[in-house]
């Protein structure tokens, strides 16, 4: 509870020592599937839209992995995702891709009416260098780690199933631990308070208020923005 505190205060962080400001949507699709007693995947997918809201693309991400299940709540992922970020407010044909080796632990405790959780990950970012709106020749590499902490508290139901509705809390920080462009070790944080709904037994939607504050070479920036992301888990293994 006193994480949900702390989360409810970053959601309502002002905008002041900020140098840039923004408004945003971002849709999401994580997927998870387990395919035998310690074997599964990881799959998800991102679209985000920025300047006022839709005005101009952000970033898409896909991103797969290989997942062993050391338990049914601890789970150990190893992938890659590819990045293509819209940095230009006037020329969408400017695209900065990146290449992302991932590999990612992920804690679940959960209850009938209640479920967190603890998902630490590590990315090496490979980033093509740039001048103004050229790529050049190499690579920035960056070693970054981000930590994720969810909650969910259910409204009408006692367990996770179809028809369902609760509240979501989540932060995530993200910290730079080596880049050869010499950027600031704490990257960025990201705040989300929001709702969500069981629409089948495996299928969850979520959408709140995103709150996202970063520390760029451009300045300080932090985007106000609606998050949809749907959360779909699925056990491909044969009932016995």
């Amino acid at each position: 509870m006193r994480k949900g505190i702390v989360l409810l205060l970053l959601c309502l962080y002002g905008t002041s020592g900020f140098s840039n400001t923004d408004k945003q949507l971002w849709f999401g699709y994580m997927h998870q599937g387990r395919v035998a007693r310690h074997w599964g995947y990881w799959v998800d997918i991102h679209h985000r839209l920025k300047n006022d809201f839709a005005k101009n693309l952000h970033t898409d991400i896909v991103r797969v992995g290989a997942t062993w299940f050391a338990k049914d709540n601890l789970r150990v992922t190893v992938g890659y995702a590819y990045a293509a970020h819209f940095p230009s407010l006037t020329n969408m044909s400017f695209v900065r891709s990146e290449q992302r080796p991932w590999q990612q632990v992920q804690y679940i405790h959960s209850s009938k009416h209640f479920r967190a959780a603890h998902q630490l990950r590590s990315e090496q970012r490979f980033l093509p260098k740039t001048s103004g709106e050229n790529i050049l020749a190499g690579h920035h590499f960056r070693q970054r780690f981000r930590y994720n902490y969810m909650v969910v508290f259910l409204f009408n139901h006692k367990e996770f199933k179809q028809g369902s509705v609760g509240l979501v809390l989540n932060d995530e920080v993200f910290v730079n631990a080596y880049s050869s462009d010499k950027v600031k070790a704490f990257d960025q944080n990201r705040a989300f308070a929001g709702l969500c709904y069981q629409l089948t037994d495996a299928l969850q939607l979520q959408l709140g208020y995103l709150n996202v504050f970063s520390f760029t070479p451009k300045g300080n920036e932090i985007a106000h923005g609606i998050r949809l992301f749907a959360f779909h888990t699925i056990d491909w293994r044969k009932k016995k």
